[in-house]
């Protein structure tokens, strides 16, 4: 049995919690939060063993075998480092860093400590995900050329909130826009050009972005997120022999159509649960193998979408 500790107390929080139940291998052991009276109403709705109003005094729990970071943005790298510095392993939300910078300061510290570590990049996990990359390269669209990937709500601008407080990571690719550029990058690679624009929220923060990259062999991607508009949110791989979609919301277990020369095919792909409870599975997997990195998402991998977040955002500061 492995215990959980979940640092926050917020929406995602609270579906992966609810996904750690499904798994037999799992114990929700303990929640912390800034605030005493969510800690408790956080343990009572979801049947937690353990609740505390700081995150330090969670961490001091000997019985927790592994932390997952559920905090604000801004907050990923220096949560992720106290729990590893107090031997815990950590499964961290994305982003995982606000940048490469702060992503090093992490995997230092983790491999310091010989322990494992992972991105919540839980998009690399679901089922349908996983058949859209499978028919992606199975020639099922013979060669993939093409990825057009968005995601984007209408969310009323308010400078205090997460979405859009440079202070607290805020920003569209940060939040949403690393789900296109995650699916680019799994099915393309990382790009040799990268280039992007914004439309900038009040405080500064990219409201909108546009990304275009270009990668080897030719294949070519068009990204966009935003918290001004609502978009499809779908992924559409085009092919030379083809075409894939994963339907909205294609970032969380949806449905896959195929089409080509042999007719229309649509994938359906039912889940018990939320979608969290694949990247916690393979989590907890790797760490009763002895492993310190995901097979499935490795630190490397988590590293190359770091790198094209800062590329992104580099290229939207300059409009």
């Amino acid at each position: 049995m492995i215990r959980w500790g979940i640092i926050g107390t917020g929406f995602i929080a609270k579906q992966f919690a609810s996904d750690l139940k499904l798994l037999p291998n799992a114990e929700l052991y303990a929640v912390s939060s800034r605030s005493t009276e969510n800690a408790e109403k956080f343990a009572s709705e979801l049947g937690v063993k353990k609740h505390y109003a700081s995150r330090y005094k969670m961490l001091a729990d000997e019985a927790i075998d592994i932390i997952y970071v559920a905090t604000p943005n801004h907050c990923h790298a220096p949560d992720s480092i106290a729990a590893l510095n107090a031997g815990k392993a950590v499964l961290c939300e994305k982003p995982f860093a606000l940048n490469s910078a702060e992503l090093e300061s992490i995997i230092e510290v983790a491999k310091s400590k010989n322990l494992f570590l992972m991105e919540a990049l839980w998009t690399a996990f679901l089922p349908s995900f996983k058949k859209f990359i499978e028919l992606a390269s199975d020639g099922s669209i013979g060669e993939a050329k093409l990825l057009n990937a968005d995601f984007g709500f209408n969310s009323p601008f308010n400078p205090a909130s997460r979405l859009y407080d440079p202070k607290q990571g805020g920003g569209s690719i940060y939040d949403i826009g690393i789900y296109p550029l995650f699916a680019a990058y799994s099915l393309f690679g990382e790009p040799q050009v990268l280039q992007a624009i914004k439309i900038p929220s009040p405080t500064g923060t990219d409201a909108t972005a546009l990304i275009q990259t270009l990668h080897k062999n030719d294949k070519a991607a068009m990204l966009a997120s935003s918290f001004a508009v609502e978009l499809n949110t779908e992924a559409n791989l085009y092919g030379t022999r083809g075409k894939l979609k994963l339907h909205k919301c294609f970032h969380i277990p949806t449905r896959l159509t195929l089409q080509n020369e042999k007719g229309i095919f649509d994938f359906d792909f039912p889940s018990s649960g939320n979608g969290y409870q694949y990247e916690a599975a393979a989590a907890m997997d790797a760490m009763e193998r002895g492993l310190k990195e995901c097979p499935e998402w490795n630190l490397e991998q988590s590293r190359a979408l770091m790198r094209m977040v800062d590329a992104s955002l580099l290229a939207c500061s300059h409009n």
